[in-house]
């Protein structure tokens, strides 16, 4: 436990956004790898994805009170094990508004929806990359969620941003996000479709110079990675521009990053692969690959 003090003080120091201060399922620390710490402050969010004892429990809030620059109100601790996850303050209480914070941006949190809050910190770095490529792009963002990538994008000053996923209740805190950041919403779309079944609708608003597939794994019957995720590379072409960038994301522990090139080499061979970008806390992990992947293509000019 002594380890876990000093990689949770090591962590607060790189940053003052809201982070990952803890990852086990990184697979780095043996008995550990059932525990993730988050803090979103005055909020401190501990997952449990395995039963962990009270003493063990009492000695993580131990843990937590003994360091000197972590500043909290609440101490959250998520269930994840269990088949109906659960979610109780330990500290404080659970607060019914809060956000995130990353680069000056903010969004919105909702700690009572115990599967996905609202954000997700491992796309630091795919965020950050958006904002520096979006100057007077057209963006679409494929599996938008709450729309943490529109709001980077328009940041960086894209010319649009077209914000596609079948929950009109995660579109509907995503255009609270943008309010929240103060964008101008006459730049972005919010459509509430399912993709696979919308491609007119979506190529419309093209040719996009930018886009964004950032899928659920497993999104039920709507959408399975090994299944579907070919039928949107296929689709790169004749919803781009001539030079567009290609984002495409995957995580999952059991794909690669191989996964993604072969299918762009398969099905969308004018998009030429660039590089791909790790999780924010890939430091943390074992095998990065294990974690999330971004990818970065990029479209052959024409040779016309």
């Amino acid at each position: 436990m002594n380890e876990l003090l000093s990689i949770i003080s090591q962590n607060l120091l790189k940053t003052n956004d809201s982070s990952r201060l803890f990852h086990g399922r990184g697979r780095k620390w043996p008995g550990l790898e059932h525990l993730v710490i988050d803090f979103y402050s005055p909020d401190l969010l501990i997952t449990l994805y395995k039963e962990s004892s009270n003493e063990f429990i009492d000695e993580l809030v131990n843990i937590l009170n003994a360091i000197p620059n972590l500043s909290f109100e609440n101490i959250l601790l998520q269930k994840r094990y269990l088949s109906r996850p659960e979610l109780i303050a330990i500290k404080g209480s659970i607060p019914n508004i809060a956000l995130a914070k990353e680069c000056g941006s903010k969004f919105h949190l909702k700690f009572t929806d115990i599967q996905n809050i609202g954000f997700f910190l491992d796309m630091a770095l795919g965020r950050q990359m958006l904002e520096r490529i979006s100057e007077n792009k057209k963006v679409l963002n494929l599996f938008s969620y709450t729309c943490s990538l529109s709001i980077a994008a328009l940041k960086g000053k894209a010319q649009s941003v077209v914000n596609v996923d079948m929950s009109k209740a995660a579109l509907s805190v995503g255009e609270s996000n943008h309010l929240l950041n103060n964008i101008d919403l006459r730049k972005t779309k919010f459509l509430p479709y399912d993709i696979m079944k919308s491609w007119n609708n979506i190529k419309k608003y093209g040719p996009y110079d930018i886009v964004v597939i950032d899928p659920p794994t497993n999104q039920g019957d709507s959408f399975k990675v090994e299944r579907d995720y070919y039928k949107i590379v296929k689709r790169l072409n004749e919803m781009t521009s001539p030079e567009a960038i290609v984002i495409a994301c995957l995580n999952s522990p059991y794909l690669t990053s191989q996964f993604i090139i072969d299918l762009f080499g398969e099905h969308s061979p004018e998009m030429i692969f660039e590089e791909v970008i790790y999780s924010a806390f890939s430091s943390m992990e074992t095998n990065p690959e294990d974690g999330l992947k971004v990818l970065v293509f990029k479209k052959k000019l024409s040779m016309k």
